[in-house]
């Protein structure tokens, strides 16, 4: 009778087990007919709510009056203090609104002509309503990116979407023939002081306003070396804020610091094809799903490729930024393989398991892909224009996420090289 028990317990047991795995296999299929897999997020939450952009003007009439702790030595603040603003109920403010910290700096010209563009206004910091008088409100200071100051001002938060869209990669030497350009004026223009230079992630200030660029646009970054030269394309930028006079633009891909005087050109929207003043068209390609995409090998091991690719994993520690493992080898192979080939692409995908947040699993992904090409880059000499990043954190997962054994799979970096 005992033995009959066990038995039918263990059956039991299997049954439950082999429906749970179908079950998760079902919500798989779900979940990855939501994903974008050549899409990535090209302007996120740093991109619209941490940078600079420049204009004639913008309301300042909340301002931050007053501290709202007991140190009265402080000047700076940041997440979680308090502060006072010389605004409440009267002005239709209310307990939970969020606003926006920014400070106004010195007004920029062009560096050409020396027109006015427009007054530099650094974006600071969110900050919370926390409690409401008549005509004042204290404010607790949330995600903040810079120190926060008294006598900065507020408005209210107005939420903008990020941008999930295809990078453009444009792969040929000339420029489109009657496209719209304009001039980098400003380079890394940090806290209102200019910068030298910019690479990639970094922003700069093109004069090509509203009308012309808007946000989500791309431009293509190209340098005139000499007269008798053809331009030099040197990388590509995303539009993130645009004013009248100008916009604000980050840095996706840079060959070569971007200067001072490189052009930007406009790429339109539908980028299927650009003339190129050579007599015909040429399709931009935008890079998608890659030969022996899904066969890569788990666990860290290298999946030599037949003739003309390679492929490999590398795997991360939970929250880890930095792989498990020495991976030399295998960057030592990447390093041999393109060595002497004409074309090639190294393609890197990210992705996190499933613990934690979307947005946190996506930046993590990201930073798991900078890891990877920082290393091929500075010590391994592959050319970072011949580098192709995406990263999908949780999105996508390689393996189900349903033990630790397969979440531990999930996080990693793939590289897949093509060439000849």
């Amino acid at each position: 009778m005992k033995k009959t028990l066990i038995f039918a317990i263990f059956v039991f047991m299997a049954a439950a087990l082999a429906l749970e795995a179908q079950e998760n296999k079902k919500i798989l299929n779900i979940r990855k007919a939501y994903v974008f897999l050549d899409e990535q997020m090209l302007v996120n939450e740093t991109d619209l709510y941490c940078s600079y952009f420049i204009k004639e003007d913008v309301p300042q009439d909340i301002r931050i009056v007053e501290k709202h702790v007991l140190n009265a030595e402080r000047a700076e603040f940041t997440d979680l203090d308090e502060l006072v603003i010389n605004k409440g109920s009267k002005a239709g403010l209310k307990e939970g609104d969020t606003l926006l910290i920014m400070s106004e700096g010195r007004v920029m010209r062009h560096p050409r002509n020396h027109d006015a563009l427009g007054r530099y206004f650094l974006q600071k910091s969110m900050a919370e309503i926390t409690c409401i008088y008549d005509d004042s409100a204290v404010i607790t200071l949330r995600k903040g990116c810079y120190p926060v100051n008294i006598g900065d001002f507020a408005v209210l938060f107005k939420p903008e979407e990020t941008i999930f869209k295809k990078k453009i990669d444009y792969q040929f030497c000339r420029i489109p023939a009657n496209a719209v350009s304009g001039m980098v004026v400003y380079s890394d223009l940090t806290m209102g002081i200019p910068g030298i230079m910019a690479g990639d992630t970094q922003y700069v200030s093109v004069d090509l306003g509203e009308g012309v660029v808007g946000k989500g646009s791309f431009l293509l970054v190209y340098r005139e070396v000499a007269s008798d030269l053809p331009p030099l394309i040197i990388g590509l930028g995303i539009v993130i804020h645009s004013e009248k006079t100008n916009a604000t633009v980050k840095i996706l891909d840079a060959s070569t610091d971007i200067r001072v005087g490189d052009k930007m050109l406009v790429l339109p929207e539908d980028a299927s094809a650009v003339a190129t003043g050579q007599g015909g068209k040429e399709d931009i390609p935008v890079v998608e799903t890659l030969p022996g995409e899904g066969e890569a090998a788990a666990g860290g091991e290298a999946a030599a490729g037949e003739g003309d690719a390679l492929n490999f994993s590398i795997l991360f520690p939970f929250d880890g930024k930095q792989p498990l493992e020495d991976h030399a080898a295998d960057y030592a192979a990447i390093r041999d393989f393109i060595a002497g080939k004409s074309e090639y692409l190294v393609t890197l995908r990210g992705y996190a398991c499933s613990i934690g947040g979307d947005e946190y699993n996506l930046r993590l992904s990201s930073q798991r892909v900078e890891a990877i090409k920082g290393i091929l880059v500075s010590q391994y000499g592959v050319d970072a224009a011949h580098i192709e990043s995406f990263f999908y954190g949780e999105k996508d997962p390689q393996f189900d996420n349903s033990s630790e054994a397969e979440r531990r799979k999930n996080r990693l970096v793939r590289i897949e090289v093509n060439g000849k």
